[in-house]
């Protein structure tokens, strides 16, 4: 479309996004890496970035591709031959506005992959912190949403099991201790946090007999936890 402006190569804001994706060559990679430990505002650019993307990088399993694509790959290519070094140098500028065009494009699907794993998207504001809860296992057993100026919880399952005849009970843990929330269903719910609630606090979840712990405490191992971030 005409009327659409390409994405600027040198936008500081692109370029943390960039850094973040994994998109930048090495030479940019280590330019960067510079910036951030001289410029405050240049870390705290790649800082806000990483908040973001963070909750996919634990949500999304890596995938290793097959040793002999590589390989398959090279055979494809045509042989290179003798260019004239201003076609070489337009190659160059065609190959930066398409790596920028495509970081647009990467960062426009992890939006979307993070919209269909976790839910509707909200935008961020002050108070609304999520926590990927996991024991290790490729994906993770809870997502939960907190919103510290409300005391809610929104807990969903993802791959969490209880052993038979046990329930999962969620637990808020902070400097108070552990605080019950609730036990796993099978179905997102709604829990309230403890009075105080911060969110440097991480969310646990232990093995209990059935209905939940009869003390107020974890009587069982802790199988699965995740630390607060900024959604």
């Amino acid at each position: 479309m005409s009327g659409t402006r390409a994405p600027d190569p040198d936008d500081p804001d692109l370029r943390a996004a960039e850094y973040v994706l994994g998109t930048l060559d090495a030479q940019e990679r280590a330019a960067m890496e510079g910036e951030a430990a001289r410029d405050p505002v240049a870390r705290a650019r790649i800082q806000a970035w990483e908040r973001r993307l963070g909750p996919l990088a634990m949500v999304i399993p890596v995938e290793t591709p097959p040793l002999h694509v590589r390989a398959a790959l090279l055979r494809r290519l045509p042989a290179a031959g003798r260019a004239e070094l201003h076609q070489i140098e337009a190659l160059r500028s065609q190959l930066r506005r398409w790596r920028v065009a495509a970081g647009g494009a990467g960062l426009l699907a992890a939006g979307l992959a993070l919209v269909l794993t976790l839910g509707t998207w909200q935008r961020p504001s002050d108070g609304r912190y999520l926590a990927v809860v996991q024991g290790g296992g490729t994906l993770p057993a809870l997502i939960v949403r907190v919103d510290t100026r409300t005391g809610v919880a929104m807990v969903r399952p993802v791959s969490a099991e209880a052993p038979a005849d046990r329930s999962l009970e969620v637990w808020y843990v902070g400097a108070q201790g552990p605080r019950p929330l609730g036990l796993v269903g099978t179905a997102v719910s709604q829990m309230r946090l403890p009075a105080g609630a911060a969110p440097d606090g991480v969310i646990a979840v232990s093995v209990e007999p059935p209905g939940g712990s009869p003390t107020g405490q974890p009587t069982g191992p802790v199988v699965y936890t995740g630390k607060l971030i900024a959604d």
